[in-house]
């Protein structure tokens, strides 16, 4: 039985991922390079960038402030996020958030959005040694909802999230964002879905089938 679901945020629960690549663009990084980047942990991203041979503070503080002024207005949500994780809460699903963005970062998206109310845990990989596609963030936040990783499932948007989800031995769903789920994808993942609307009907399939 699936009991708890954990949740990426950057181009899964909020459409972000668009914004950071115009922000790394804007900041003087090639697509190709950008590409590298999503879903890595802040420590991951810093020696990308370095052996690539930039010049990684400047980039990343041209990059900070792109997105701010990207993002003056308000963090936009994906589709189906409201109805998903209300329907999550009302059902007595654990959940958390579990994403390579700074601690900060999510708790200021949060807040932003009012969806604290949504989550039991948010828990950031730069805490953590090694990031996605190591299973460890996840394998934390299943610890910190007192699940077990087979009573877990993972909603993911990226490769390097996917294969951490695999990684753990966990449920691993794809929404996929910017980049589509290529073959490799489609036989990692446990299922591709299209948008979050559809992932309450595709949890109750799962554990009416247990």
């Amino acid at each position: 039985m699936i009991k708890a679901i954990i949740f990426d945020m950057d181009g899964t629960l909020y459409d972000t991922e668009a914004v950071y690549k115009i922000a790394w663009i804007k900041a003087g990084i090639p697509e190709e390079t950008y590409y590298k980047l999503i879903g890595r942990s802040r420590v991951n991203i810093r020696q990308i960038l370095f052996d690539e041979g930039f010049d990684v503070d400047k980039v990343c503080q041209k990059k900070a402030e792109y997105t701010q002024e990207l993002l003056k207005d308000g963090i936009p949500l994906k589709s189906g996020v409201i109805e998903t994780l209300s329907f999550l809460k009302e059902n007595g699903f654990k959940t958390a958030i579990a994403t390579s963005s700074a601690i900060e970062v999510a708790k200021k998206y949060l807040a932003q959005t009012n969806m604290e109310q949504f989550f039991d845990k948010t828990i950031s990989g730069n805490r953590l040694e090694h990031g996605k596609p190591a299973p460890d963030i996840f394998l934390y936040a299943a610890q910190e909802l007192n699940a077990s990783p087979s009573e877990c499932m993972v909603v993911e948007d990226s490769y390097n999230g996917v294969m951490a989800g695999v990684n753990a031995k966990m449920h691993t769903v794809m929404i996929p964002d910017l980049v589509p789920a290529d073959e490799f994808m489609q036989k990692s993942a446990n299922a591709i879905l299209d948008s979050l609307k559809e992932l309450p009907e595709y949890i109750n399939k799962i554990n009416a089938s247990k």
